[in-house]
């Protein structure tokens, strides 16, 4: 059998023989030696095939099975059968049309079975999978271009077949191993065939790779149409499944650089990066060393393709040129704004501080034992002036930024830092002031309307986003001072991105007390200086952090007295309670530290990516 030593004597039904260290009983190679010819035969249109084969396809998940199955076909036959279908339904659509649908629908369940069952035979933890010459023999057949079967003068790359396989099951668990060993080959092959041919791959059902889509695949972002998949495009989707497999090709030498660069010309006319930004996210979200620097690495790339299309018109304002190249890539953009949202301690880290580079030119550092991304605030800013005109990018951005806020300023009132709490506010609104800017310029770049006052910023600070207590503060005074940082993290323990969902759910719970009507004139920073309000106001009550001699007022309680519950206050209690904090505080001059750094975050931003200032009328 295929990839494995001769085959040695015989052995009785229920026993095993030892090839490669591995033990697959004799009746389970019968059982495969019954089922390949059925593939075979179902490849062809034998619709008894198929439903006989049918009865195997739970055991297509079973290694042993799987392994002496693959064994059985054989690499070349495997690379060759999606092609074999293929030139089924390429005949089929010149004479009977009809019948084409039916067809489609029978070969994805055919390439769906040995799918699952080459994700099971190649996972190295299992207790039998196919060896390594198996593999390389698979590599092979991968590379070499056929003619197709039935298709006068057509050809067919052995690696687009194999994608259509790839693509039949997105939902396969495939290893890192398999990643490392195939995906990284297909990954070259792409590389190769595509600076040899001078063509990127073309989604249509006539000529993708010389070969018609053997089953219902629509590898177009948004499009009904029907195509063959994009063989790269399938295998980014199986490596999203983990963070293991992702990084195991996106961190293989300049892949990355490759996919996101060279590649975007390919991915503008399939899915637009959709597949890849999902492997992206598995890959970067983490709090690890390998996902931070390709986290830093992406935006490095991004930023280099960004920065080209950056111009001004006569009135100074920002535009891109050929937003359509941008738009190649605009389904990695919910993606990176997800990535982007988990790293949000080092993303404020870079907006206010500008850290020696060190001399190996590494894009990660250590502090007290802890990993961070060493982001550039200059390419950073191009990125999110990309991404931030994708509403969910944006989103989670915002949303991220707000829970880090929130977090570190709860932390530090519960710490009674009133120093902590003023640089918390600082170094957090300078960097939402970056991505507020970015929002409104992307915007501008596009040729859209920008208001002045962020309208989805607005309405969170209106529902009192800020008034969210963070889950146990009140807690902190019973357990002590050092549970503040314990709740910190367990507030962000599952993430940003979830931290920010959770309170902007929680938001909007006051009945209407927090609700603030901005005039035409109003901006960006007043609101800003709005939200950070309300957190010192709830981080303040949660904490009990106000001195009680003098404690007087319809929102008072207790004895002794007490500040009631900001949810439990009338809106006349709050607003007492508002004019009472603001001449008791001990950090009043927080509220306009949040306006004024803000707008230092903005223009801190529009110098980041060229834009200048309009000077006043004394030349200043």
């Amino acid at each position: 059998m295929f990839g494995n030593p001769a085959p040695g004597a015989v052995v009785p039904p229920g026993k095993v023989r030892i090839e490669e260290s591995r033990l697959i009983p004799a009746k389970v190679r019968a059982e495969a030696a019954l089922a390949a010819p059925l593939v075979h035969a179902a490849a062809q249109g034998d619709a008894d095939a198929l439903k006989r084969l049918a009865a195997y396809k739970d055991r297509m998940s079973d290694p042993a099975f799987a392994t002496a199955l693959l064994e059985e076909i054989g690499p070349q036959a495997l690379v060759s059968l999606p092609a074999l279908m293929a030139a089924r339904v390429s005949k089929a659509i010149g004479t009977e049309p009809g019948r084409t649908e039916a067809m489609r629908r029978d070969n994805r369940a055919l390439l769906s079975m040995l799918s699952k069952a080459l994700a099971a035979a190649t996972d190295p933890a299992r207790p039998t999978r196919v060896g390594t010459r198996f593999l390389d023999a698979l590599r092979e057949e991968g590379r070499k271009e056929r003619k197709a079967p039935g298709a006068e003068g057509q050809t067919y790359a052995g690696y687009w077949a194999f994608g259509q396989i790839l693509a039949a099951d997105p939902g396969a668990k495939y290893s890192a191993w398999f990643m490392s060993t195939i995906g990284r080959d297909m990954i070259a092959w792409d590389r190769e065939y595509l600076k040899k041919n001078h063509v990127p791959f073309m989604p249509r059902d006539d000529a993708s790779y010389g070969l018609v889509a053997p089953m219902d695949t629509r590898p177009v972002a948004g499009s009904p149409d029907i195509a063959a998949a994009d063989p790269i495009a399938a295998l980014m989707t199986l490596a999203g499944a983990s963070r293991e497999n992702a990084q195991t090709l996106l961190g293989h030498g300049d892949t990355l650089k490759y996919l996101l660069h060279d590649r975007r010309p390919q991915w503008g006319m399939g899915d637009r990066g959709e597949s890849l930004g999902g492997a992206m996210e598995a890959a970067m979200k983490g709090a690890d060393e390998a996902s931070k620097r390709l986290a830093a690495s992406a935006t490095h790339i991004i930023a280099d393709d960004v920065q080209p299309h950056v111009s001004f018109d006569s009135n100074g304002q920002i535009r891109f040129k050929n937003p359509s190249e941008l738009d190649r890539l605009a389904g990695i953009r919910d993606n990176m704004g997800r990535i982007l949202t988990e790293h949000s301690d080092d993303i404020v880290r870079a907006t206010y501080m500008t850290p020696r580079k060190p001399s190996d030119g590494g894009l990660t550092g250590n502090v007290d034992g802890e990993v961070f991304a060493r982001f550039d605030k200059k390419k950073l800013d191009l990125v999110l002036l990309d991404i931030t005109s994708d509403d969910k990018a944006y989103q989670a951005l915002l949303l991220g930024q707000v829970a880090h806020m929130r977090g570190r300023i709860d932390q530090a009132v519960a710490q009674r830092n009133p120093s902590w709490a003023k640089n918390e506010i600082t170094i957090g609104s300078n960097a939402l002031g970056h991505l507020l800017e970015a929002r409104k310029q992307g915007l501008v770049a596009r040729g859209k309307e920008a208001d002045e006052v962020d309208a989805q910023f607005r309405k969170l600070v209106e529902d009192g986003i800020g008034l969210v207590p963070i889950p146990g503060a009140n807690q902190v005074g019973k357990l002590g001072i050092k549970a503040a940082g314990t709740i910190y993290e367990n507030f962000v323990k599952a993430g940003y991105a979830k931290a920010g969902d959770w309170l902007a759910e929680q938001a909007g719970h006051g009945g209407g007390k927090t609700a603030k009507a901005y005039g035409e004139a109003a901006s960006n920073e007043q609101v800003a200086q709005e939200m950070v309000k309300q957190m010192l106001q709830s981080s303040t009550v949660a904490h009990e952090n106000y001195r009680r001699d003098d404690l007087r007022g319809p929102f008072v309680v207790g004895d002794p007295p007490r500040i009631k519950a900001l949810e439990d206050m009338t809106a006349h209690e709050h607003e007492n309670f508002e004019e009472w904090l603001r001449r008791n505080s001990t950090v009043p001059d927080d509220f306009g530290k949040a306006q004024s750094n803000i707008l230092n975050g903005a223009n801190d931003f529009d110098r980041n990516v060229g834009i200048e200032k309009p000077k006043d009328a004394s030349g200043g």
